[in-house]
């Protein structure tokens, strides 16, 4: 019996722990959520926010690293064009 208590508090100590995390991952997201949809004048999923800031992290890292491997730019590339089809068929969506 007491061990099944022990592993409840921890059970419930985990899942206090991952919600915080969750919380303190999800307030930024949710903070560009609203600046997209002030700039964009429409409304905007998290979904859709995350897909958009992966194609602006493409971009910047296929743009900038001035002095890398042509197989890192070719990665970088390909990265950026399935990032922006991705925010291509998600935008479309609505």
């Amino acid at each position: 019996m007491t061990n099944e208590m022990i592993l409840t508090d921890r059970e419930q100590k985990l899942n206090k722990f991952f919600n915080l995390m969750q919380a303190a991952m999800k307030r930024p997201v949710d903070d560009i959520t609203l600046y997209y949809n002030k700039v964009l004048e429409r409304e905007l999923n998290s979904k859709q926010v995350l897909c958009l800031l992966n194609a602006q992290l493409a971009f910047i890292m296929t743009v900038f690293p001035t002095d890398c491997s042509f197989l890192l730019r070719i990665v970088c590339i390909c990265w950026l064009l399935t990032a922006l089809l991705k925010c291509r068929e998600e935008l479309r969506e609505e």
